[in-house]
């Protein structure tokens, strides 16, 4: 195959220039690196009263001691999490990650952040922010009575 390739020393249009690829190629197969050789992820369940009562909480998912990895994690590639949120507070989430996504399970409120702004967000929202270098703030405007905070998963 030839690609076209600019001869530097011309000021005409691009010249044919016959290259072999293959020669220098390492070729990678996606689904060996996206699918490494892990330790089975269990099937746990997190009762709704992890979300539904207590204090302004970060409750994480961590179960990165039975995969036998170094870092806080629910899988090789996530963290997840319930964050709950008392009426009228707040709480600061960070994270190590390329984005942070949430979804709100019930409650209303806003989300702050240095680098992306504010966003508004209610029940059945899903907040998807790009990296992120700092802390964002997670404030709870109002919540239903059942349940007395906001709960973002």
């Amino acid at each position: 195959d030839a690609t076209p390739t600019l001869d530097p020393s011309s000021t005409s249009s691009p010249v044919v220039v016959p290259k072999d690829y293959t020669k220098d190629a390492r070729v990678y197969e996606y689904g060996a690196a996206a699918n490494p050789d892990l330790k089975p992820i269990p099937i746990l369940v997190h009762p709704p009263e992890l979300h539904q009562k207590g204090p302004t909480k970060i409750h994480s998912f961590d179960i990165s001691d039975f995969l036998d990895i170094d870092y806080p994690c629910t899988s090789p590639n996530l963290m997840a999490s319930f964050v709950r949120i008392l009426e009228a507070e707040s709480i600061d989430t960070e994270a190590t990650a390329t984005s942070q996504a949430f979804y709100v399970i019930r409650g209303t409120g806003y989300t702050d952040s240095k680098e992306h702004g504010k966003m508004e967000w209610g029940p059945g929202d899903m907040i998807v922010l790009p990296i992120t270098n700092e802390s964002i703030t997670h404030h709870c405007i109002s919540a239903e009575e059942t349940g007395g905070g906001a709960s973002l998963l």
